[in-house]
C-alpha cells in the first residue's frame, strides 16, 4: 500500500513545485492597450491601467485582467485567460468581442488577442497582438514592436 502512495506523491511533486515557483503567480499592476482610436486615418492606442492576477490550477496558469475605468469609455468586464503551465514566457490567446464605431456606425466584431508574458526580476514584461475579424488591421504592442516598454504590456508585482 505504501508503494502506490509514494509513487503517486513522486509523480505529483514536479507539478506542485512548478505551481509554487512560477514567477507569474501573484497580482501585477499593469498598463495595457485597451483599444484603438482612429482619427484622420491615424491609429492611437487607448492605454489602460489595471491589475492582472495569475494563479496555477492543475497544469494551467490562469490570469484575470481587470482594467481600471477609462474616462469616456464604458466599464469593461474582467477578462480571463488560460494557458498550459510552462517554464519561462507564457502565451495566452483570448477570443472576444470588439465594439467599434466607424463613421458613426456601431458594430461588433470578433477579436483575437495574443498576450505573451515573462518576468524579469520583479517586473512583468510582455506583448499584445490583436486582430479584428473582417478588418485588414492587425495591432501589436510591446517592446519588440515599438522599442518602448510603455506601449507594451508591463507592470510591477504588488507587495
Amino acid at each position: 500500500m505504501r508503494r502506490p502512495l509514494l509513487l503517486a506523491a513522486l509523480l505529483l511533486l514536479p507539478g506542485a513545485l512548478a505551481a509554487q515557483s512560477h514567477p507569474l503567480v501573484g497580482t501585477w499592476n499593469v498598463t495595457v492597450p485597451a483599444g484603438m482610436r482612429m482619427e484622420n486615418g491615424e491609429a492611437t492606442p487607448i492605454m489602460a491601467k489595471g491589475s492582472f492576477a495569475f494563479s496555477v490550477v492543475g497544469d494551467s496558469i490562469i490570469g484575470m485582467l481587470k482594467n481600471d475605468p477609462i474616462e469616456g469609455q464604458p466599464e469593461r468586464p474582467a477578462k480571463r485567460v488560460a494557458a498550459k503551465l510552462t517554464a519561462g514566457a507564457v502565451t495566452f490567446v483570448s477570443i472576444g468581442e470588439a465594439k467599434m464605431n466607424m463613421n458613426g456606425e456601431e458594430m461588433v466584431r470578433t477579436s483575437t488577442s495574443t498576450y505573451r508574458f515573462e518576468v524579469d526580476g520583479d517586473t512583468l514584461k510582455g506583448t499584445l497582438d490583436r486582430s479584428i475579424e473582417g478588418l485588414n488591421l492587425r495591432h501589436g504592442w510591446g517592446p519588440a514592436d515599438y522599442g518602448d516598454e510603455s506601449e507594451g504590456v508591463n507592470g510591477e508585482q504588488r507587495p
